[in-house]
């Protein structure tokens, strides 16, 4: 057993013991911050090792914090590996562990808006941080063998997702092939040959486990026999590879079955109709794709996305709207729920700091245009009858597209005044975009009676 025995031995038993006492945490707070506003966050990352001690980090912070702290705390720590170039490709994403809500976290959101937004809908143990590559390069192919940090981290989220959602849907061979990939690269110094000599095999069997690698659907509709087999035929395949190569021919593989570097969602285009198709948002740009036949069409390039806003709608639904340069009106489209508008605009911001010319978010948050939202527009300080002389002046009287309704209240200077007065009218939420602008759901109170 001489060769393999010392690659398999760092997963034996005696190393998958908890580690002695808690994690420290890492500190994000200043000094002369109250106690009641301290957190510790547990933020869960993808690593190479089965001891769970080592998949996470506690991060103590202040309900100020932003998440880009977070996740630039995690990144600078090591923990997930050295000499990071690729930073603005990782994200932070909480995830309800009894249900599939999944909120991404904008990086300039607070640990206490998250709080108030998400947290309070569930218990707080339901709920998990997790560091997520998202926002991909273009050619990100070439780009993630310039940080290996990156490239093994990718490679681990995606081998994660892989055995939990398509492990047991790709054909017996891409499971097989994708397996062996991975026994390749995490036992990268083991002989080409170890997996011939039955010992060695036991030995995978029982100290790592086969589930590790391969599908348990697969396993349980094969003879042992067959599956040893089969396993060692396809893992010669792979022999010589390096760690590196193992990692790129299962991105090209797994390639061929699900979509790696881009983000899918069914919604809905409103173009004058609604048209339901799939919305495409990877390093190519956004992009529609009406059936499963056609080529996506592209809709944006990031480059020229300007503005980024989400509405709520009633009935749960909402509207992402995208401001394009060029564009005479915004792009807009209806998502099921507003989470999922919001996970798209995140996804979009991303990308657009990534790969457009404008480094801060182009996220046009509630917060920040609140009076806006709150208070009615200004009350233009021209009297109507200079309104008018103005309006005459810059439109002609034999256009085709206008038409001017003569306000009766000017010829009569003594006639009743229309109008309601300000204090009167509580704005709430916002419905949509009209022609002029926002539309408004309101409340009117006449307090004259």
């Amino acid at each position: 057993m001489s060769g393999v025995s010392e690659p398999l031995s760092r997963v034996k038993v005696g190393t998958l013991r908890r580690p002695e006492g808690p994690p420290e945490p890492m500190e994000v707070v200043p000094v002369d911050v109250e106690k009641e506003d301290v957190r510790i966050l547990k933020v869960c990352f993808y690593s190479n090792s089965f001891n769970p001690g080592k998949n996470f980090k506690l991060v103590k912070c202040t309900v100020q914090t932003e998440i880009q702290e977070i996740i630039t705390s995690i990144l600078l720590s090591g923990r997930i590996g050295p000499n990071i170039q690729l930073a603005e490709c990782y994200g932070l994403r909480l995830k309800h562990m009894k249900s599939d809500e999944i909120h991404w976290l904008h990086p300039q959101m607070t640990v206490g808006e998250v709080q108030d937004k998400y947290e309070c809908l569930h218990v707080e143990a339901e709920w998990r941080y997790d560091l997520q590559i998202r926002y991909l390069p273009e050619d990100f192919m070439e780009s993630l063998k310039e940080d290996r940090t990156t490239l093994l981290y990718f490679y681990q989220q995606l081998r994660n997702d892989y055995m939990q959602r398509y492990a047991s849907k790709v054909s017996e061979g891409m499971a097989l092939q994708l397996g062996c990939l991975e026994l390749r690269r995490f036992f990268k110094d083991m002989p080409h040959n170890a997996l011939d000599k039955k010992s060695n095999f036991e030995l995978l069997e029982k100290e790592v486990g086969l589930d590790l690698f391969f599908p348990k659907q697969m396993q349980e509709n094969l003879k042992p026999k067959q599956f040893r087999k089969m396993i060692q035929q396809t893992f010669q395949q792979y022999a010589s590879l390096r760690e590196e190569e193992c990692v790129m021919k299962f991105f090209n593989t797994l390639a061929g079955f699900a979509n790696i570097d881009q983000e899918t969602y069914r919604c809905e285009l409103i173009q004058g109709w609604n048209i339901t198709v799939d919305l495409v948002i990877g390093p190519k740009g956004i992009r529609q794709l009406t059936s499963q036949d056609t080529k996506p069409t592209c809709l944006a390039e990031f480059k020229q996305i300007k503005s980024i806003r989400c509405l709520p709608l009633e009935e749960t639904q909402a509207v992402l709207q995208l401001g394009i340069e060029g564009a005479p009106q915004s792009l807009s489209i209806k998502t099921s729920s507003l989470a999922e508008a919001e996970n798209m605009a995140d996804l979009i911001d991303g990308y657009c700091r990534l790969q457009g010319e404008h480094k801060g978010s182009l996220i046009m948050h509630a917060k920040k245009d609140g009076e806006k939202r709150n208070s009615l527009p200004q009350i233009p300080t021209l009297n109507l009858e200079a309104r008018r002389s103005h309006l005459s002046e810059s439109c002609s009287i034999e256009s085709d597209i206008y038409a001017e309704i003569p306000d009766e209240t000017l010829r009569r200077p003594g006639g009743p005044q229309y109008g309601v007065a300000r204090e009167e009218v509580v704005l709430n939420r916002i419905l949509g975009e009209g022609f002029f602008g926002e539309v408004y759901e309101g409340v009117y109170t006449n307090h004259k009676g």
